[in-house]
């Protein structure tokens, strides 16, 4: 929820701040050369899927 915040400010410094300190921890990255918006909406994008796939998971048991 913060990320997405964060992209609501649409201050660049912002948002490359944001999605560098995300995908070093957790996410793949994308090109350096990429525009900050194009890198951060990959990142949303892939935070999306695995969100998207936990929920059509069945739960253990069923």
């Amino acid at each position: 929820m913060r990320f997405v915040l964060v992209l609501a400010t649409q201050d660049d410094d912002r948002i490359l701040a944001a999605t560098e300190k995300l995908t070093d921890a957790y996410w793949a990255g994308t090109a350096r050369g990429v525009p900050t918006r194009a890198r951060a909406l990959h990142l949303l994008g892939q935070m999306l899927t695995k969100v998207g796939t936990g929920l059509t998971r069945a739960p253990a048991g069923q």
